[in-house]
């Protein structure tokens, strides 16, 4: 493996304590392999995976409802108080969807324990794949696959901060949002804090080849905003902040095809982590001609206008 900085980078994407994984998205084709990726994660270390349960409110929430409805996982709804007893840090504003399979993945033991047995080669760069000598070549150049294959990917910045006073057994949270609210989400980070972020905050093109992440002072001061009113029982002073990269796809669906022999695997959209195994092994897949589920045809670099 070529690895154009070191594994868990902080100038890539995949680097901290903590991600969200999930059953819960409005598309049934999503759910069934989020499935698939939990049950690829415990074969890989079910260690990794903290099922501390997800709530989930906001706009659109009753489509996840339907999704689980329409794949056949159970879930529930809680009444605010009930969802309070659970998190009595947090304040919910309505009725939350459940899922208590659901949790955060510890990123960085993730990262190790997907490493185990590779032959790593850090410090790296590959500047077209399609040069290796090698029988088979997959690429996943997370925010270099736009201009790598002409594809209409756009690398963003996504900036996290994290609060003392939440023990480590709380859940997830997703606030989806409304007209007059930004989407945000909660999740545990063991031996940090409590790690809270507004999607999508910094929308504006990212160039992946700068040598810092910046933390934007204005969107920390949001944050802490939104800490004092919609988690009361944790320490409004942050602990730390990072920021890391998206690539972003048009539709926000990830990119898994062929181009010139090279299989290749991107567009993260901000929620690939939670698949990293399965994306892996659909994309050794395609590498050595099986056929993938149909869930993945939604992927395919067709539906995407060249770059």
């Amino acid at each position: 493996m070529y690895e154009r900085d070191r594994a868990g980078s902080p100038l890539g994407s995949s680097s901290g304590r903590s991600r969200i994984f999930r059953r819960s998205y409005r598309h049934a084709d999503y759910v069934r392999l989020a499935l698939r990726a939990i049950d690829e994660w415990r074969r890989l270390d079910p260690g990794v995976l903290h099922a501390t349960g997800l709530f989930e409110y906001g706009q659109g929430v009753e489509l996840h409802a339907a999704a689980f409805d329409e794949v056949g996982e159970r879930y529930e709804w809680l009444e605010p108080k009930d969802a309070e007893r659970r998190f009595p840090e947090a304040r919910f504003p309505e009725p939350v969807l459940h899922d208590a399979s659901a949790g955060a993945i510890m990123a960085d033991d993730a990262l190790r324990a997907l490493a185990a047995g590779l032959d790593v080669r850090e410090g790296a760069a590959v500047a077209d794949p399609r040069e290796l000598e090698a029988d088979v070549v997959v690429a996943c150049p997370g925010s270099w696959l736009g201009p790598m294959f002409g594809l209409p990917l756009q690398p963003r910045i996504e900036q996290v901060t994290y609060f003392a006073g939440a023990p480590d057994d709380r859940p997830s949270i997703i606030d989806h949002g409304a007209p007059d609210r930004r989407l945000h989400y909660g999740l545990v980070a063991p031996g940090v804090g409590y790690k809270v972020g507004e999607d999508a905050a910094r929308p504006d093109p990212w160039d992946p080849d700068r040598s810092d992440r910046p933390i934007d002072q204005p969107l920390q001061d949001r944050l802490v905003e939104h800490v004092k009113r919609m988690f009361p029982g944790l320490d409004p002073r942050p602990v730390h902040a990072e920021a890391c990269l998206y690539t972003m796809s048009p539709d926000g669906d990830f990119v898994l095809d062929r181009i010139d022999g090279v299989t290749f695997c991107g567009g993260c959209s901000g929620h690939a982590f939670k698949f990293g195994p399965l994306l892996g092994r659909l994309a050794a897949d395609l590498a050595q001609g099986r056929s993938l589920p149909p869930e993945a045809d939604r992927f395919r670099a067709s539906r995407l206008a060249p770059a």
